[in-house]
């Protein structure tokens, strides 16, 4: 299991690509990229409302704070990059450096935002999920019971399908583009058809 395609993918996914791109797109010069993009911002408040929009910030702002402000972990981070610059004698290094952990913890933040707003759209896809796992189950054994077959086809592709759906959704919380509310829209309805599609075709 461990050395199959299938786990290859998780691993890829879910860890390689999150990890090298939380390391390497720091370098990228330009603070903007790792704002809040404000068409994001705003397409949230006019999916969920104003007080929710407010909301969510107000939790991704505390989520942050608790864990990694008040750890005191981005204040040692940046206390690091200013030893480094008077040790390193400069050279363009402790420009690089500070540069680097800026942007590294704008990118986090970002991150957190995100996860914050993506957690409003759980249930509601937990539920949508649910609901269509149990129907495709439902038709499978329909199916079954007209002696019809189940295509494994179907449900290979089905499954690889949800993989990338969650892998994807990982890599969008750190893409320095707008991610606007109507995405995780489309994650939940197109996850809901996979995990349907997987469960009428499991064999």
């Amino acid at each position: 299991m461990a050395g199959s395609r299938f786990f290859g993918h998780i691993k890829w996914w879910f860890f390689t690509v999150p990890i090298m791109a939380v390391c390497v797109m720091p370098v990228i010069p330009s603070p903007a990229l790792f704002e809040v993009p404000e068409t994001e911002v705003q397409s949230v408040t006019a999916t969920l409302g104003q007080a929710r929009a407010d909301e969510a910030t107000e939790h991704a702002n505390a989520l942050f704070k608790d864990t990694f402000v008040e750890t005191g972990l981005v204040r040692k981070s940046l206390h690091a990059t200013a030893t480094a610059t008077s040790d390193i004698g400069d050279a363009g290094a402790g420009d690089f450096a500070r540069t680097w952990v800026k942007h590294f913890w704008m990118l986090i933040y970002r991150t957190t935002y995100r996860l914050t707003v993506m957690k409003l759209w759980l249930v509601g896809t937990i539920a949508f999920g649910a609901a269509a796992f149990v129907d495709g189950t439902v038709r499978r054994k329909i199916k079954a019971a007209a002696a019809g077959f189940a295509s494994p086809l179907s449900f290979h592709l089905a499954a690889h399908g949800i993989l990338l759906i969650f892998g994807v959704t990982f890599a969008v919380l750190i893409v320095p583009v707008p991610v606007l509310a109507q995405y995780w829209v489309g994650v939940s309805v197109v996850l809901s058809m996979l995990l349907w599609r997987a469960a009428s075709s499991y064999q």
